[in-house]
């Protein structure tokens, strides 16, 4: 090997050897940020959670039966662990025609609701839930005014974040006011969005100032936005709020049940609200 071959060779080996750990680097730097997960703009801080890892009652610190009257929803509604109980590891919620002796009413139907115990004014609410389907169901996740502040339904507000019927193909998630809400009970804000079913799934809300976020799964479904130099009777939505969750039927939107479609069933998983 001559002298001119052998410094050609030294002075590629150098330049390799200085230019290899600066390359190094750059691609440990440009796998490292992939990796690295993004982190939300908003910091949200747990102030409500029920994960119905238990068996039995539910805890009273945080609900209480809902009680039976009037509304449709509320028509059959029973005070009974047999309708509303944890098994360990979900709440489950029940429908059907058992006869009760003294309670002389064609169904029975679970619900539970924080009023008095918890309500919020803003924030983010996630449950985790599913249901079996049958003519005349009505499992619903919702919200209603702590107050009646602006007047009795619809004048001070309701948000539900899911509701179902029947054998439906979609959740529907729905604004009822004093502007968006019918003579015959419908909205006019409302959205109805697939879901997995036969399986669980994630409804949510984003709830600021200026509008409610709907979500299912974690996808962004519907937004209902306060109007520009709005009254209580387009957005009554700056009260507290508390949480139901019910498996209804029979009566109302999802009309007369088919019994051999019986038991109806809702089971939450979870429960989380976050400020």
């Amino acid at each position: 090997m001559n002298l001119l071959n052998t410094r050609i060779i030294l002075f590629t080996f150098l330049i390799l050897s200085l230019s290899t750990p600066l390359f190094s680097q750059t691609a440990n730097k440009q796998r490292t940020e992939k990796q690295t997960p993004k982190v939300s703009s908003k910091s949200w801080k747990l102030v409500f959670s029920d994960e119905f890892n238990k068996t039995g009652d539910f805890d009273t610190s945080k609900w209480s039966y809902c009680k039976r009257w009037q509304p449709a929803w509320a028509k059959f509604l029973t005070a009974s662990s047999d309708y509303v109980s944890q098994d360990g590891k979900n709440l489950v919620l029940r429908m059907d025609n058992k006869v009760i002796s003294g309670d002389d009413i064609p169904y029975h139907s679970g619900g539970i609701q924080t009023s008095g115990k918890f309500s919020i004014t803003y924030g983010k609410v996630e449950v985790r839930a599913k249901f079996n389907k049958g003519k005349g169901s009505w499992p619903a996740i919702w919200m209603m005014p702590e107050s009646n502040t602006y007047g009795g339904w619809p004048k001070s507000g309701e948000i539900d974040i899911m509701e179902h019927v029947n054998t439906e193909s979609v959740i529907h998630h729905t604004i009822h006011n004093a502007q968006v809400t019918g003579a015959d009970g419908g909205s006019t804000a409302t959205k109805s969005v697939p879901y997995n079913e036969n399986d669980f799934n994630t409804y949510s809300i984003i709830w600021n100032q200026n509008e409610i976020q709907f979500y299912t799964n974690g996808t962004l479904q519907y937004t209902y936005t306060k109007p520009t130099n709005t009254t209580s009777k387009e957005w009554p939505f700056d009260k507290p709020f508390y949480l139901i969750l019910n498996q209804s039927g029979g009566a109302g939107w999802p009309g007369k049940i088919i019994d051999t479609d019986l038991p109806f069933k809702m089971e939450v998983d979870w429960v989380r609200v976050y400020k």
